[in-house]
């Protein structure tokens, strides 16, 4: 049975390796003759095998992968000629900055930043109008 396992972690392995490539699960079936279901279940055992630390190593990888598009940005941005060069890099800073908050889950939602965003005009009327208790 032990050796069985270890098939199946080997084959779980191949096919998340050609899965964080970008070959979808359809194609991945095709390659070793599995049905997509079957492809499926190896997906969840790599990942299961991944464990807990490796999750965390996974996220802190992407966070300082993201930090250094960041600065290369940055870099752009001071190097930029015309206005629509600066407004693309602006537009790619401010995608990478989401997708870090969202990594980290500091996402806030739409609605939410919406309501907090009157709020505070509310309370910037409230002092410009003496309006207070």
């Amino acid at each position: 049975m032990a050796t069985n396992d270890d098939e199946l972690d080997r084959e779980a392995e191949k096919v998340y390796n050609l899965w964080k490539q970008g070959v979808n699960r359809k194609a991945i079936g095709r390659r070793y003759g599995m049905s997509l279901d079957v492809v499926n279940r190896r997906l969840s055992r790599a990942r299961k095998n991944l464990g807990e630390d490796a999750l965390a190593d996974m996220r802190t990888d992407t966070e300082s992968s993201l930090d250094d598009l960041i600065r290369a940005s940055h870099r752009n941005l001071k190097s930029a000629e015309t206005v629509m060069e600066r407004n693309s890099i602006i537009r790619t800073i401010a995608d990478l900055k989401m997708r870090k908050a969202k990594l980290l889950g500091l996402e806030v939602p739409a609605k939410v930043t919406l309501e907090m965003e009157k709020a505070v005009e509310l309370l910037h009327f409230q002092d410009e109008s003496g309006w207070r208790d």
